[in-house]
């Protein structure tokens, strides 16, 4: 007999993760409904809210992908406005599938934004014990919207891409303090050292991530994302960008050289 009321999802297990941690004094204050976008009523002035999910398998054709939070969060800046973007890891590909896939997602609406918008986009890239190789190449590329943005005397182009590292001292000396019997000189635990934070935020929309920006954290990997409109939480987004923006630890991507863009034969 066929049992329609079954979860398509595999058996989950039930573990206390909250258990020891004090009990919300406000409940209503962390109650969102599931629904894309719901509604923040615990004060005066409602502002919409939304969960979004990764792989897109979990939307039951419903719901929102952490993709297109993305890239809608990306797209919601005014013109002339700044778009922020922290994460660990940027990829425009897959990272870790037996077959390549091409991922311009992010990079296409980057692009849309500068050029259409006159956007700056900043971004903020983790430099890591766990860096992922080609990440320099692909930010490379992305900063060269810069040189197109004014390639043409019909480009009426004023964005611009910024995009900086962070790197948090130690990260090369984190691992196992000793391995077979003889120390490393390692001084941290393996995988940390690490600026964690996946996140995007506009002047007025935030999306406060599980992803990495590799098409994997989206297609392969389960995750649940939060994005709201709220004023408070964009502002209180900005600074702490704003902040590590700023901080000694974020240095610079240097552009494609221009004399390597092209070559005449």
């Amino acid at each position: 007999m066929l049992c329609l009321d079954r979860s398509p999802l595999p058996k989950y297990v039930e573990i206390a993760h909250v258990s020891g941690y004090p009990v919300l004094s406000d409940p209503n204050m962390s109650h969102i409904s599931i629904e894309t976008p719901g509604v923040n009523d615990s004060s005066s002035d409602p502002q919409p809210n939304y969960l979004s999910f990764a792989p897109p398998e979990l939307l039951f054709g419903q719901y929102q992908t952490d993709e297109q939070a993305w890239v809608d969060t990306i797209k919601s800046v005014g013109k002339g406005g700044t778009v922020r973007i922290n994460t660990m890891d940027w990829l425009g590909q897959s990272g870790y599938t037996k077959e390549t896939v091409y991922w311009p997602s992010l990079s296409s609406a980057i692009s849309e934004v500068v050029f259409s918008k006159g956007a700056k986009v900043q971004i903020l890239v983790a430099k890591w014990a766990h860096f992922i190789n080609n990440t320099d190449q692909y930010l490379k590329s992305l900063l060269y919207s810069n040189t197109l943005c004014s390639s043409s005397k019909y480009n009426h182009c004023s964005g611009k891409v910024e995009i900086k590292y962070y790197i948090v001292p130690g990260y090369n000396s984190t691992g196992p303090a000793a391995l077979n019997g003889a120390a490393t000189g390692n001084m941290y635990p393996g995988y940390t050292r690490v600026n964690h934070g996946k996140y995007a935020v506009s002047d007025v929309r935030a999306h406060i991530s599980t992803s990495n920006l590799v098409w994997d954290y989206f297609y392969t990997t389960a995750g649940v994302s939060f994005g709201t409109y709220q004023p408070a939480i964009v502002s209180q987004l900005q600074e702490i960008f704003n902040a590590d923006w700023t901080s000694p630890y974020a240095v610079p991507v240097e552009p494609l050289d221009e004399g390597h863009a092209c070559s005449s034969r």
